[in-house]
């Protein structure tokens, strides 16, 4: 008896143990020290891209300071680099190179250059530092605007001056910012405030030219007021206006392959996209698909009086093509595939970080194998980003997906999944993977979950030609018989004038499809045409408009369930409609229409049918149509537009008795109509809403 009783003490103690130890390890996993928060952007589920908190990818693995690298203090930490050996060199302003070995222990420190003849060389306030495959030691010494080239004892090697060359303009201010040196050894050097592009010096130190440079971006507003200007132009406008310059870079790198990428800074707010370029080693021409991508936030804040709005600092690219982009505005990193998909963004401070991980002045950003090292040079730290266990298997999954090893990617991207549903690159490599193994209905299922259209639309092409291979033989007869059955039905009516419609009214409304003018005379002159029939129609046009989005085709239809509000499919259809029936009998009362309220219902009602009918055709052709033949669907809606004009044209100039002229007069006014009722309508709503709460607040001062 007392050993069952001590067994089962034992069984009990370690069940304690064991819950206790694992709603430990639980806490410890759910209170993991990262102060940011880690997220990435949806594209494809509405118009703009959507944001999604995601799974860290990119943890803090340690804080480089003078304390920890037992150095003397910063004066200020401008910049930090790593060359092809692992070591990392960091810039600090006062003349002075703090090097690092692969485990980012103090290795040596250079002070100012030593020239031959035993003089040295200071660099203070230089902004960057670049080290060549060879050790050659590159530094940007803006401020005495050269170039400084030396060993890594510190022995000068070379100057790079402003260049003495016709392409150099007069009035060129050379203050090199950032540069690279290829495999061959071209140097390239960004100098502030350039906007012609990088300074290209060959081997032996010969200026070649200017390379790559951004382009003017003319916005709509922009564009239409510089046609303003040219018509009506004057003396006055020559000498106020200025010629628009293009972005100028503040940032450039070379991978392992000497394609060059570009960073460029501050952009206008309503332009803020393709900050990240992609030159080839050749012409020099941008191959990333990235004029339509913002690699920074879609938003911006004011926070004490002062406006934050993307300011990318720095570029990074690693082995493997990814590409890290360094916001000094946010403080953020955020980290982009090939294909210019956004995988996550960390870091954060917003300028007055002082948590681990954020930063009050972001200054560069560096990459040491898989580590993402960030400097803030207020802080005179560099925080060392390490990757995940979760961020090393997304990588090496999209690397094997770019590469185009779709089979081996299935279990690890589904279990990428299991871990972050919000993670949008899975859905699309998974729907690759299916798509590669020949199982085209479950890519499509993937496809649709992660908005990929164009992964769905390969699939759904797959799909569809097996469809028609394998039933062809069926498919093909029941066309023919469909086709010939309606032709013979046709003829038969016809012959024998059948009325296949017996109800007149149903008739009626058929009929001004084909003769308007004699069915509009009709229920002008014999009153016909039935209410209930445009009843029936409005909430018709309403149910397809409905189904426009909940059941069209993923390839032609954006719709995000979040945002989806039949409230408002109800006001943008229904209520058009009867907004305009409403303005227009308002307008042709005034200036003598004939045309009564019912009749002006009847008439748009009926007009709605080309449109119904192009919306049942669409809401079908959009489930078997390719995205290449979509131009169908455009000829359709025009079609179909222009067909419910003519129709509303000729009803309404007959039941009011317009010319034409008339009619487009008074068609306008009623579209201002329609403007003024609906804002009498919200300032109705404003009253009505500050008289609730006034009642409300009266009612609770009398209640106390």
């Amino acid at each position: 008896m007392a050993n069952r009783r001590f067994r089962l003490l034992s069984i009990i103690l370690i069940l304690v143990l064991i819950l206790s130890g694992a709603s430990s390890a639980v806490a410890s996993d759910a209170s993991e020290e990262i102060p940011y928060e880690s997220y990435t952007y949806w594209s494809g589920v509405n118009s703009s891209r959507k944001l999604v908190y995601s799974r860290p990818q990119y943890a803090i693995s340690s804080i480089l300071d003078p304390v920890e690298l037992g150095v003397g203090a910063f004066k200020k930490l401008n910049d930090v680099c790593t060359d092809s050996n692992g070591n990392t060199y960091l810039l600090d302003s006062e003349s002075r190179i703090v090097v690092l070995d692969e485990n980012y222990r103090l290795s040596r420190e250079i002070g100012p250059l030593s020239l031959e003849s035993g003089e040295t060389i200071s660099y203070e306030n230089s902004q960057s530092l670049y080290v060549h495959t060879d050790g050659t030691i590159y530094i940007c010494d803006t401020e005495n605007q050269r170039v400084l080239c030396c060993t890594l004892d510190g022995k000068m090697k070379r100057t790079y001056a402003l260049p003495d060359s016709p392409l150099i303009p007069e009035d060129f201010n050379y203050r090199p910012l950032r540069l690279t040196v290829d495999s061959r050894g071209y140097l390239y050097v960004l100098s502030d405030g350039s906007y012609y592009g990088a300074l290209l010096y060959d081997p032996e130190g010969k200026f070649m030219g200017f390379y790559g440079a951004n382009e003017v971006k003319a916005g709509i507003s922009s564009t239409l007021k510089n046609i303003w200007n040219r018509i009506f132009v004057n003396n006055t406008k020559k000498g106020a206006s200025m010629l628009a310059l293009p972005d100028v870079f503040v940032d450039i790198v070379i991978d392992d392959k000497d394609f060059v990428y570009t960073a460029t800074g501050f952009t206008d707010r309503n332009q803020r996209t393709g900050q990240i370029k992609k030159f080839s080693p050749g012409n020099g021409s941008n191959i990333l698909n990235s004029s339509d991508v913002n690699f920074t936030d879609d938003d911006y804040t004011y926070q004490d009086g002062k406006l934050f709005t993307q300011d990318i600092l720095g570029v990074a690219v690693d082995e493997d093509g990814f590409i890290y982009c360094l916001d000094s505005s946010f403080g953020r990193v955020f980290l982009y595939d090939q294909d210019c998909r956004m995988l996550t963004a960390f870091g954060g401070g917003m300028g007055a970080g002082t948590q681990q991980g954020t930063f009050k002045a972001a200054s560069s950003i560096a990459l040491k194998g898989s580590d993402v090292l960030v400097g803030d040079s207020m802080k005179n730290t560099v925080t060392v980003f390490g990757l995940t266990s979760y961020g090393q298997q997304v990588k090496s999954l999209i690397t094997l997906t770019l590469n185009g090893h779709y089979s081996e990617t299935i279990e690890g991207w589904e279990d990428v999944l299991r871990q972050d549903r919000n993670f949008q690159p899975a859905y699309s490599g998974l729907a690759r993977a299916y798509l590669a193994e020949g199982d085209y209905q479950q890519a499509m299922t993937v496809a649709r979950q992660g908005y990929d259209r164009e992964t769905y639309s390969l699939a759904f092409e797959l799909s569809r030609q097996a469809f028609i291979g394998e039933y062809f033989w069926i498919l093909f007869p029941a066309v023919l018989l469909v086709i010939g059955g309606i032709v013979v039905l046709l003829l038969v009516t016809m012959r024998r004038k059948v009325v296949l419609v017996k109800n007149r009214e149903v008739r009626l409304m058929f009929t001004t499809l084909v003769h308007p003018a004699n069915t509009f005379e009709e229920i002008k002159e014999k009153n016909s045409g039935s209410v209930l029939i445009c009843l029936i129609l409005l909430v018709v046009y309403y149910v397809v408009s409905v189904l426009q989005d909940l059941a069209g085709g993923f390839q032609f239809t954006v719709y995000d369930p979040a945002e989806f509000n039949s409230l408002w499919v109800l006001v943008r259809s229904v209520g058009f409609v009867l907004l305009w029936v409403a303005g227009n009998w308002m307008v042709c009362t005034l200036l003598q229409g004939k045309g009564r309220f019912r009749e002006i219902l009847i008439v748009s009602c009926y007009s709605l049918m080309p449109l119904i009918i192009e919306q049942i055709l669409r809401l079908a052709l959009t489930n078997v149509l390719l995205i290449s033949e979509g131009d169908i669907l455009g000829i359709l809606d025009t079609v179909a537009v222009l067909y419910t004009l003519i129709l509303m044209t000729v009803g309404l100039i007959r039941i009011h008795d317009y010319s034409m002229s008339r009619f487009l007069g008074t068609s306008l006014l009623t579209l201002v109509g329609m403007a003024a009722i609906v804002f009498l309508m919200i300032m109705i709503g404003l009253l009505l809403q500050q008289l609730a709460g006034f009642v409300v607040t009266v009612g609770m001062e009398l209640m106390m």
